[in-house]
Parts: structure tokens; C-alpha cells; sequence
């Protein structure tokens, strides 16, 4: 299929409210046919048409997952926020179901206050988070193909989650509780090299955030000796 053919199929799929496969097709034109400006308008007009659906009351939570993907592949986060907020005034029911898909975007316009009102118990989510690397290691070890991969996206997308509640607790002034909940995430990890991988990966945006990223490298000794005591 050539490249013209593959964005009028996804400007089809988008017709026909093939969401996802509309905006596959798009961003697959967006990075592989056109580096100018034809590729960057057309996922910018579905992005368009797929926020003005939202903002009609039309749409649903995986139309807002379209559009925050979108936005995350433009670097253009503060797009997602202000649709949120813009739902969270005009249709406050379809906000909340998508509060948790935008608040990365939240966390990023330093909105710290509308990110805690609407984010999970951090504690239950780090460990709901960390339970769920250990399962996804428990498979990946069982799978025949794919393990690098599959580990490391893994890895990375706990830490992310980490990072996360870190950065919206400290935002909201609670430094310490940031500290022991990162303390917290890197405890929770029983297997000494996952541990080992996860920490660099939560420390890994030090340079960009070194109040938040190295809260649990600020332990006290002797909380650390605890933790390795509690382990054993």
C-alpha cells in the first residue's frame, strides 16, 4: 500500500468512526510519508474533529484516549489539559471517566490540586503497579520471544506510574510522603535485578526533576536497613 493510499484509508476509518484504526493510519503517515506540513495538518484535523466530538458530549473515553495520543505524539500536552478542563465544565460525567487518561497532561501544566482531587490513592496504586511488573516478569519469563523487549517496556511504564504520583505529591507540598512513596516503589520489588533496573528507571529523569526523582535515594540509613531486614 502506498503511502497516499494509506492516509485516505485512515481518513476513511475515521468516516466510518474506525477510531483507532484511523489514528494508526494517521500517525503512520504523520512519521513515515511526509516529514512537511500535509502529514502534520491531517493528524491535527483528525485531533480537530476528534475534540469537538468530546466537547459536543458525543464521545466517550476511548475517543479521549485518541486525542491525548495525539497530543502526546505532537509534545502538546497542555492541548490535553485544557480539553479536560473544558469537559470537566461542559459534560463533568464524561470528564470522570477520563480523568485518569489525562492526568499525566494534569501533572505536566503543574496543576497539582486538580491531579490529587482526581488521582487513585497513591499507596494502593504503587502497589497495585508494582504487582502488576511482578506478574508481567512472572509471564515474560515464560515467553519464547520477545523478552527484552517486553521487560524493559515494562519496567519503564512502572516507573512512569511512579514518577507520576511522586511528582503530584510533591507538587502538593507533601515532600516527605513523595519520599516514602518512592521508597515504597522500589521496596515492593522482591527480585534484587528488577529492583536494580527499576530504581535506574524511576531515577532516570534526575536532571530534569532531582527533587522528585531522587526521593528514595534521601532514605534514612536506618529506613533501608529495615527494608532489607523486612526482605530477607
Amino acid at each position: 500500500m502506498t503511502a497516499h493510499e494509506r492516509l485516505q484509508a485512515a481518513r476513511q476509518a475515521a468516516v466510518e468512526g474506525r477510531h483507532q484504526e484511523a489514528l494508526d493510519g494517521f500517525i503512520w503517515f504523520h512519521h513515515h510519508a511526509l516529514e512537511g506540513q500535509p502529514a502534520l495538518q491531517a493528524l491535527e484535523n483528525l485531533r480537530e474533529q476528534k475534540a469537538q466530538a468530546l466537547l459536543r458530549g458525543e464521545g466517550d473515553r476511548a475517543l479521549f484516549h485518541d486525542v491525548e495520543a495525539i497530543d502526546a505524539r505532537l509534545d502538546r500536552s497542555r492541548a490535553t489539559y485544557e480539553l479536560y478542563l473544558a469537559l470537566a465544565e461542559r459534560h463533568p460525567e464524561l470528564a470522570a471517566e477520563c480523568a485518569q487518561l489525562a492526568l499525566p497532561a494534569i501533572a505536566a501544566a503543574r496543576d497539582y490540586r486538580l491531579a490529587d482531587r482526581i488521582r487513585r490513592d497513591p499507596e494502593a496504586h504503587i502497589r497495585e503497579l508494582a504487582d502488576r511488573l511482578q506478574w508481567d516478569m512472572h509471564w515474560i519469563k515464560r515467553s519464547k520471544y520477545s523478552r527484552a523487549p517486553a521487560r524493559w517496556a515494562s519496567i519503564r511504564n512502572y516507573a512512569a506510574g511512579v514518577r507520576l504520583d511522586t511528582q503530584i505529591t510533591a507538587g502538593i507540598g507533601r515532600a516527605d510522603e513523595a519520599r516514602r512513596l518512592a521508597a515504597l516503589a522500589i521496596d515492593l520489588i522482591g527480585d534484587p535485578s528488577l529492583r536494580a533496573e527499576a530504581r535506574a528507571e524511576i531515577a532516570r529523569p534526575a536532571a530534569h526533576r532531582p527533587g522528585v526523582a531522587r526521593f528514595y535515594q534521601r532514605r534514612p540509613k536506618a529506613q533501608r536497613r529495615e527494608a532489607r531486614r523486612q526482605r530477607a
